[in-house]
Order: C-alpha cells, then structure tokens, then sequence
C-alpha cells in the first residue's frame, strides 16, 4: 500500500519542483537587473553642463608680497650747534623742497658771517696796495706772499661763516611730509642731534624677495602691478610700478633677490607700511585652450576630461601645459568648438548618454 502511493506521488513532486525553480530564476533575473522577455532594454541618461571651448591669450602671473617704503626717508640732523629759536611748520604739514623747518641760533653765525666778511675785504684791500708796492719795488717779494697768504686765510674764514650761516636754517631737501618733530623751540642742540622726520610720499617704493625660479621673468624697467592687500576687501588700491632694480647677488640665507619697485603717488592715498601684493608676469601663452581645473579627472593615473559627441560622452586624455589659478592650460587633447562637459563628469563612462541641464 505505502509503496503504490509514493509511486504516484513521485511525478506530481517533481513537477511542482520543477515549476518552483522557474519562478525563481525569474526573479533572480529581475532582482539582478536582467531584462526578461517583454520588457524594453534602456540606459540612464546623465543631466552635464557645457563649456563651449575657444582660444585665448593666457598670462601667467606670480604674487609676491611686499610693504610700501617711501621714496625717501630722510632723519634731518644739527650741521651747526645752538638754541633752537623758531620753528616753522608743524607735523603733518606738506612742505616744500627748500623749506625752512626752523633756525639754529642765526643771530650768532649772522655776526660770525659778518665778521669774517669785514676781514676778508680788508686783506682784499692790503693785498691789492702791497701788489703795487711790490712793483714799485717798495715791498720785499715776502711781504708781498705774506699779504696773500693773509688774504686767502680770511676768505675761506668768511666762506666758512657763509656755510654755517646757511646750516643754521634747516631745509627740507625733498618735497615731503613733516612726519615727526624732535625738538621743541629754545632747545639747545648739538651737531648731529636728530631734528626732523621727513618722508617723501609722491613717490613710493616697494622692496620684495623674488625666488630664483622666478628672477629670469623680471626685466628692469617693465611695468608691475602692485596692490593693496586689504584683508576681507575687494577695494584694495592698484598701481602701476615700474622694477627699477634687481639685485644680482643672491640673499646667502633665504636664496632669494632683492627687487625694488617704484611707484606713483600724486593723491597720496598710499601709505609708508602699507601691505601690498606685487603681482608679475611669468609668461604669455598666447591662443591656448584653458578649461576649469574642477573639469579635469584622474582615470588610472591619466588626466581626461569628457567631451560631448551627439548625444553621447566621449573620454579624452588630455596633456596639461600649465596650471593659471583655477584653471588649466591644455597642451594637446582638446580643441576650439568642443563642448566641455564641467558638471556631472564623474558620473559618466566613455560613451554614455547625456543631456544639457538639471533635472
């Protein structure tokens, strides 16, 4: 009895087993993505941005930094010794190229000028009677050299009063700002004592270090852009300076060499101990293809880019010439007329489709 049923149990087993398989291979098929029969094959489309790509000029620029000096920075000193009896301008005051600060006791070296005038002229006097005396024969040919000598003695005397005189009076050399006052009037001064601060501010200079990869892009006389570095402003001020030395010997500790820049500065707006940034060409790429540097990957150790072709990508290795900022100069592997794909780049494989715009 027991063997007659498992005897006919046997095929109707196999057959739901059998069934049981089937349907679950097709949803292996599905979970795995596999298309079954009747429904359509499709691939996802990428939504990128484009970059037309064209030619352009390219400059390569270097940043250097730097603090405004003035053109001259002058500490005016006592040439002569003496109370100080007036004073002129005060800080701050523009002055004049030739300008009276203020007077060292002039009384005093008017009299001594005086004096030494008076002598002068009188042994002019005596030295002219004994020239005739002496071609009469009424002089000896000594007395004669004795007068001369006499003579000279008291006009470089009187020309030395004359100097003092004039040092008594102390001039500005430079047209500039009075910056700062070391004395005050009736102070007695001694020769050397500082006296004045004087900075000339029409024109200003900048001294930077420039590194040795750098030196053989700086040309004497070659215009160079300086600007202000305002921190968390874009209102810096800019200028054009002109590089007006360049030193040949390196600095021994930092390898670096000395530049000096000299700037303009009719408005004044710039300051002595302003921080600047000093920004110079390295070199022109002249009609180069330039593409954001985000745009650029690194596929197994290649740089590529994708391009669109239709309505599918193309995978592009690319050569890199230089990198500018946040671009990069593109020596060879792509041309003008392209159209750059700059977002939605890493998603994509050769060949895949896209289309322009966000979803």
């Amino acid at each position: 009895m027991n063997r007659i049923c498992l005897s006919i149990l046997s095929p109707v087993i196999f057959i739901a087993l059998f069934l049981l398989s089937g349907c679950s291979a097709e949803k292996n098929e599905k979970v795995a993505g596999n298309p079954v029969k009747g429904e359509s094959s499709t691939r996802r489309v990428t939504s990128v941005e484009l970059l037309p790509l064209v030619r352009a000029d390219v400059q390569q620029r270097f940043t250097l930094p730097g603090a405004l000096q003035a053109w001259e920075d002058l500490t005016l000193s006592a040439e002569v010794a003496g109370p100080v009896n007036w004073i002129g301008p005060q800080e701050g005051e523009h002055l004049k190229k030739g300008e009276i600060i203020l007077t060292i006791d002039p009384q005093t070296w008017q009299a001594n000028y005086d004096r030494d005038k008076v002598e002068a002229e009188l042994q002019k006097k005596r030295l002219d009677r004994f020239q005739r005396l002496v071609e009469q024969n009424l002089v000896s040919q000594q007395e004669y050299e004795n007068s001369v000598n006499a003579y000279e003695r008291a006009r470089v005397a009187a020309r030395l009063s004359a100097l003092q005189l004039e040092k008594s009076s102390l001039k500005v050399p430079v047209a500039g700002i009075l910056d700062n006052l070391l004395v005050d009037r009736g102070e007695y001064v001694r020769v050397g004592d500082p006296l004045a601060l004087v900075v000339q501010i029409n024109r200003l200079k900048v001294e930077v270090d420039v590194p040795e990869k750098d030196i053989g892009y700086l040309q004497i006389g070659e215009k160079i852009e300086v600007v202000q570095a305002n921190i968390g402003r874009d209102d810096g001020i800019i200028r054009i300076g002109k590089l007006t030395h360049l030193a040949y010997k390196a600095d021994p500790v930092t390898r670096t060499y000395r530049a000096v820049i000299e700037i303009d500065n009719p408005d004044h707006a710039l300051r002595p101990g302003m921080i600047v940034r000093v920004e110079a060409i390295r070199r022109l790429l002249p009609q180069v293809v330039a593409i954001p540097i985000y745009a650029l990957l690194d596929r197994d150790g290649k740089k590529v880019v994708f391009v669109k072709k239709g309505g599918e990508v193309e995978l592009r290795e690319v050569e890199v010439e230089a990198v500018v900022d946040a671009d990069v100069v593109i020596r060879s592997g792509l041309e003008a007329g392209e159209e750059l794909i700059i977002k939605g780049q890493h998603l994509l494989v050769d060949g895949a489709p896209v289309q322009v715009g966000v979803q």
